[in-house]
């Protein structure tokens, strides 16, 4: 009876090990992640974004703008779409995703998710907010965290695609 009260012992000792080593990666993780999500100090009323309208080192221009008119999203970079292709924002909410039923169609890009984001504007301004993708929805390199106000000359990056949004 003593030589098999040895071994269990031992595995209960090891399961127990492994479980406060899940523990510990869990939790690590976790506060990994809350250490990640932005302040909502991004943008501060009165100061303006780092942007100059000079050309990038990679021979592309950086944001200049343009006179104003309808708002809408200019594809900067992607897997799927061709530079400088332009979408209008209406007024309301703009879906973006690869179905088929999104406003803006992001179709074979495999970052994406059938229903990634929407775009919202209200009150003048355009939120963005990510709709529980697999890979987030990011404003100027930062993953959003609910409705996230954009400007324009920001980039917006769903899915491989990133967006420059013009008003």
């Amino acid at each position: 009876m003593l030589e098999l009260q040895v071994p269990l012992l031992a595995a209960k000792a090891l399961l127990l090990l492994l479980l406060f080593a899940f523990i510990y990666a869990v939790m690590r993780r976790g506060i990994g992640d809350l250490r990640s999500v932005p302040d909502d100090e991004s943008y501060v009323p009165g100061r303006e974004s780092r942007r100059d309208s000079g050309p990038k080192a990679d021979g592309r221009r950086a944001y200049a703008p343009r006179p104003t008119g309808a708002p809408e999203l200019v594809v900067e970079e992607s897997d799927v779409l061709a530079p400088e292709t332009r979408f209008d924002l209406r007024d309301g909410e703009t879906s973006v995703g690869r179905s088929s039923t999104s406003d803006v169609v992001l179709k074979s890009d495999d970052y994406a998710s059938g229903r990634h984001a929407q775009l919202t504007r209200h009150g003048g301004l355009l939120y963005v907010e990510d709709l529980g993708s697999t890979n987030g929805t990011f404003v100027n390199g930062r993953k959003t965290v609910g409705a996230t106000p954009v400007r324009n000359g920001d980039n917006v990056r769903i899915g491989s695609t990133t967006f420059r949004y013009e008003e």
